[in-house]
């Protein structure tokens, strides 16, 4: 990886993210996927990789689905509508780093302290501070996330999970990180990583995350892509 942050180049090969969406949608809506049937006791955790240029649209149809979700109509007797939690990590950042009151001071000290950016957390200043209070050495990201979590299921608002917003918040929240450390914190909803890059998963090399579809890929190999499960194989699911 290069040191410098601002050496990123972000692949520009855009897709049709109103049938991608759509086809969400159709997963999403089977209660097979929100009931968690058939993963032999794997956690559910899912991840939706798309080109990072169009992530103002899918911000968008991130929203959409989630009223869409939350106001469908049941096909199947003693089915429901889900209730989505959607959270923003960079929103989960700021509410960290306020709850600590060093809000200011870190805004305060960002420039004095980002006399080198990059990617290293010992190399820049800034960032070590940030991945001191968030970083994978610390539990207080999954531990906020858990609070959300549990204060949404109790009051029936979290029976699916949206991760959104890790482009923004690169270098000191890393996806793969982040999902490991959720692991034991919220395994019984479905939860969806909305990723702007590249998940591949094949036999030969096990599977691997790429932020901004550039980055060199990390390895995580729990979750499965939303892309590549097959509406029709949800469907026949819920007849049996």
């Amino acid at each position: 990886m290069t040191d410098s942050i601002t050496s990123i180049e972000f692949a520009d090969e855009r897709r049709d993210i109103d049938a991608e969406f759509a086809h969400l949608r159709e997963i999403m809506e089977s209660r097979s996927f929100r009931t968690n049937s058939g993963l032999a006791g794997e956690q559910p955790y899912y991840i939706y990789d798309y080109p990072a240029v169009q992530e103002l649209e899918v911000a968008e149809h991130t929203k959409q689905l989630a009223n869409q979700l939350r106001t469908m109509t049941p096909k199947y007797d003693g089915d429901f509508a889900p209730q989505v939690l959607t959270l923003d990590l960079y929103d989960i950042a700021l509410e960290i780093l306020d709850d600590r009151h060093i809000l200011g001071r870190v805004l305060r000290n960002e420039k004095r302290r980002h006399v080198k950016m990059s990617s290293n957390a010992h190399a820049d200043k800034f960032l070590g501070l940030l991945d001191n209070v968030m970083g994978a050495d610390t539990d207080q990201l999954p531990n906020t996330i858990r609070k959300h979590y549990e204060e949404a299921k109790a009051e029936g608002g979290a029976d699916i999970v949206f991760i959104t917003g890790i482009g923004k918040v690169y270098p000191y929240i890393r996806a793969h990180t982040l999902l490991n450390m959720l692991q034991g914190r919220i395994d019984d909803c479905p939860l969806v990583l909305f990723y702007p890059g590249t998940f591949t998963r094949s036999t030969s090399s096990g599977s691997s995350m790429s932020l901004f579809g550039c980055l060199p890929g990390d390895n995580y190999y729990r979750a499965r892509s939303l892309r590549e499960m097959s509406v029709q194989l949800e469907a026949r699911s819920e007849e049996r």
